[in-house]
């Protein structure tokens, strides 16, 4: 039987990065940069005012002082977006704005605060030194600069620095289309009346939000009942996109076609059953690069499957390279018996104590109890060898994208 590891370096080891794309600036929040950015112009473009106060030449106003103020005849204003069409002469200031350009022959900035103005004059009380408060030219970024690096992950900031420099559009790692696939007789859509035997696709929502989430793009195959020439039929369509998650009919039952209806579409399993609990019964293969994911009906073992496997795989196709959840050494709050044989991940709430992590069950760990797991900030993990993780004990814990739950109340600064 397939270990947690060996699954996570055959699947990793059958993906790669796809093409790279063009992409809008403004559409590029949390992409992957495929090379790297530069500046074609120096930011800011033009020397500007740090501070609303008079631009001034320094040898004027070098000393001012409380006992030894300095007059001086205001010119002209210039405000933000203006340009002076005066310079500053000896003897003379022009009022300025932030980020107005320094007019020509002012070499310093008084701030407004250390003067008092009356009618076409001010009075200098105070200067601070040569080149205060002017922001040079170039003083940000650099013409020819590089500003961003590839593999970056974009944040809000980047894509502000990149509209700074005129960068309208950006190469990026290509986003994965994902055909999402539910399998199953039992299976009926959300809007539909449950019939005694029937459920409702959890899955469908489930696996599609969790593709979303990480930036990829679910594209729905609908239910499939358990046919094998549907299945094929329909998995032959859905390997047209850049990877295939389906869900049910992996197991060893009589209507358990998915392995079966996969090799009929081309499909070649790499391995079938992990060492894990929940997610036992879970099968990968690939058609090419192409990798198909087949996942355990039971909504849990489906998505607990999915961070393990499919998650670390998309995001590596994005062009990622942080591809795992965070893990945090937590102390157990009370016993938790675990399935010898098997690597469990244990369905757990987390706690802060005197700055450690203090896990407990959500409760059962059926793996049809979705709740267990929408409750959970944690995958409390056991090893193979292990039969009670026993209180007071410390076990790696997968941080899941709960972690909002967790932090401060307050800014705690």
């Amino acid at each position: 039987m397939t270990t947690v590891n060996q699954a996570v370096e055959l699947v990793l080891g059958s993906v790669s990065p796809l093409s790279s794309e063009k992409v809008g600036v403004a559409e590029a929040l949390g992409r992957v940069l495929y090379d790297d950015v530069r500046s074609g112009r120096n930011v800011p473009a033009f020397a500007n005012s740090a501070m609303d106060g008079f631009a001034v030449r320094w040898d004027n106003v070098d000393g001012a002082s409380s006992d030894a103020p300095v007059s001086l005849e205001v010119r002209a204003e210039v405000a933000a977006g203006r340009v002076s069409r005066k310079r500053v002469l000896p003897g003379t200031a022009i009022r300025i704005m932030t980020g107005a350009p320094v007019p020509a022959g002012a070499d310093a900035i008084v701030r407004v605060e250390y003067t008092e103005t009356r009618g076409d004059r001010v009075t200098v009380f105070r200067s601070d030194a040569r080149g205060s408060h002017i922001r040079p030219s170039g003083e940000d970024i650099g013409k020819g600069q590089v500003v961003l690096e590839p593999g970056r992950v974009l944040a809000a900031a980047d894509i502000g620095l990149m509209a700074s420099i005129g960068k309208a559009t950006v190469r990026v790692w290509r986003r994965p289309v994902v055909a999402i696939v539910a399998t199953g007789d039992e299976l009926i859509g959300i809007e539909d009346k449950p019939a005694r035997g029937k459920v409702v696709n959890s899955n469908g929502y489930t696996l599609s939000s969790a593709v979303r989430e990480i930036g990829a793009v679910p594209r729905s195959f609908g239910i499939v009942g358990d046919s094998r020439r549907r299945l094929a039929s329909t998995f032959g369509k859905a390997l047209a996109c850049d990877a295939v998650i389906t869900s049910g009919g992996v197991s060893m039952g009589d209507y358990d076609y998915v392995k079966d209806a996969l090799a009929d579409a081309g499909v070649r399993m790499l391995f079938w059953k992990v060492a894990q609990r929940p997610g036992h019964p879970m099968a990968f293969g690939r058609m090419g690069r192409r990798p198909v994911f087949g996942l355990p009906g039971n909504p849990v073992s489906s998505l607990v499957s999915f961070i393990l496997y499919v998650r670390p795989a998309l995001l590596r196709m994005m062009g990622h390279e942080d591809l795992f959840m965070p893990v945090v050494r937590a102390k157990m709050a009370h016993d938790v018996k675990t399935a010898p044989g098997l690597k469990e991940f244990v369905r757990c709430r987390l706690e802060q104590e005197n700055g450690r992590f203090l896990a407990s069950s959500t409760g059962t760990q059926s793996s049809g109890v979705l709740r267990s797991l929408s409750l959970a900030q944690a995958l409390v993990v056991a090893r193979e060898d292990q039969t009670l993780l026993r209180k007071g004990s410390y076990a790696p814990a997968i941080l899941l994208d709960h972690r909002a739950r967790l932090g401060q109340k307050e800014m705690g600064f």
